[in-house]
């Protein structure tokens, strides 16, 4: 034992122990992330990175509901499971930050109707 149930426990500054938080004020801390620059003007709310027309992968919707890569009919419709939703959101949000529209829709499809709907197999029951 250390020390007895009588004596108190030592205060953090007696041990060297813990974090000195008043070693870097706060207005002086580098940004910890970006939030928006101007240099890119956010779109105006209810449109998309890109237009309806111009999709990529051109996912279409088709007659039997859902959207399918080229607008293929006549595809089953895809069922995604906990790892197809996990992958397709981490798809998504890499897509979106990279701008890389392909890898997003990609991840949107795989998200919503799963492998074989990214995989342009099935349809994904989304849009």
């Amino acid at each position: 034992m250390l020390h007895s149930e009588s004596q108190p426990l030592p205060r953090p500054e007696e041990t060297g122990a813990g974090i000195d938080f008043n070693a870097i004020p706060a207005q002086e801390a580098p940004p910890t992330h970006r939030i928006h620059s101007e240099s890119e003007p956010l779109p105006p709310p209810g449109e998309n990175a890109f237009n309806e027309s111009e999709r990529p992968l051109n996912v279409q919707p088709v007659r039997e509901g859902g959207v399918a890569l080229e607008g293929r009919e006549g595809l089953p419709e895809g069922k995604a499971t906990f790892v197809d939703k996990a992958v397709g959101k981490t798809q998504k949000v890499v897509g979106k930050m990279t701008k890389n529209w392909d890898m997003h829709e990609r991840g949107e499809l795989r998200e919503a109707g799963g492998k074989a709907a990214a995989a342009g197999e099935a349809r994904a029951p989304h849009d």
